[in-house]
């Protein structure tokens, strides 16, 4: 697939571009690299019911999956969108053993990784991860944990530019005007326009869609299609959601009214 993710019209709508920064702990040099994606996997924030150590040690080693993942207590408590976000642009420290070579020190080094969105797409697919697998314990499980989605939702706090200003300040540094260029040409305002839930157990469900069609919220399900609240939405469980670029969603809906 094309970095520019011009290939065709679902990549055209669909493909934005991630930034992945791993920076030596020793002498801050960073190795970066970019990739294009047509959604984004977010994890459930951590059950927030544990004691602070332990959610501080959590935030030191993001990368112990297993442990987070398989927490007796994980379905409890609720979890946001926004939060998840955070999290998947938060900086994390990479084990012991995925010490990465630094090209100026010359040695496997501990280090630092961060992701961000160095371009946001036309419309923004997010997919939460509710399907767990432990290869220790040899057992899956599905996470029926609450999830909080915004119906507008502000994507600048997650782009590369901002992710940058927030580790270097003010100061310029070489990237800087790649960055900037890189998040200006689209808006970061997006409003919510479907959402994919999921019920029943891992190995056997259902998937029901609620499309918002000017205003008016429908729930897909099947060869039925019917009218529901925005309420019932709200209260659905999020396996996937789709965002749209704020501007080009009400002018799509202007434009349905006139015709």
């Amino acid at each position: 697939m094309q970095g520019g993710g011009d290939c065709c019209i679902a990549h055209r709508v669909f493909s934005g571009i991630l930034r992945s920064d791993v920076m030596c702990m020793v002498c801050g040099f960073t190795s970066t690299t970019y990739d294009p994606c047509v959604d984004i996997s977010l994890d459930l924030e951590p059950n927030q019911g544990g004691s602070g150590k332990s959610s501080s040690a959590k935030s030191l080693n993001s990368c112990n999956v297993e442990a987070d993942c398989m927490h007796p207590n994980q379905n409890g408590g609720i979890s946001t969108l926004n939060g998840c976000l955070e999290r998947f642009t938060r900086a994390e420290k990479l084990g012991s053993d995925q010490k990465f070579f630094c090209q100026k020190c010359q040695v496997r080094q501990e280090s630092l990784k961060q992701m961000s969105i160095r371009k946001l797409p036309l419309v923004s697919c997010f997919h939460v991860k509710r399907f767990e697998h432990s290869s220790i314990r040899k057992m899956s499980r599905k996470v029926d944990r609450f999830l909080q989605f915004p119906f507008s939702l502000d994507m600048a706090p997650y782009l590369s530019s901002s992710i940058l200003r927030s580790r270097f300040g003010n100061r310029i540094f070489p990237f800087d005007g790649d960055e900037q260029d890189a998040s200006n040409d689209l808006s970061t305002e997006f409003e919510l326009f479907a959402v994919v839930t999921h019920s029943g157990r891992l190995d056997a469900g259902h998937y029901v869609t609620y499309l918002r069609l000017s205003n008016q919220w429908y729930k897909c399900d099947d060869a039925w299609i019917t009218p529901v609240n925005e309420s019932i939405v709200r209260a659905a469980q999020g396996y996937m959601m789709f965002y749209v670029q704020k501007v080009l969603y009400y002018k799509e809906s202007e434009n349905q009214g006139t015709s």
